[in-house]
């Protein structure tokens, strides 16, 4: 597959994300931007969040792409948790 490939050229990376920081990151992206993502696109948004964090640590200006796959209106009962 094309992420496969990417990976394996170094293009992108992997990164792990538990389910608290999942959640986290999606709520603050709702409060931020107006949209409810989907919880699967929260890893992609936890992900960006700390590359975020990174460069303003490091005062490095970059450009970071993220994919928000869907709404999550669908699954608004998982934010009721959080």
């Amino acid at each position: 597959s094309i992420m496969s490939q990417l990976y394996k050229d170094g293009i992108v990376r992997a990164i792990d994300v538990d389910e608290e920081e999942l959640m986290k990151s999606c709520m603050l992206f709702s409060r931020c931007e107006g949209i409810i993502p989907a919880p699967e696109s929260g890893h992609a948004i936890a992900g960006a969040i700390r590359e975020a964090n990174k460069c303003k640590e490091s005062g490095e200006a970059k450009t970071i792409l993220f994919n928000l796959s869907g709404h999550g209106l669908l699954d608004l009962a998982a934010y009721d948790k959080n």
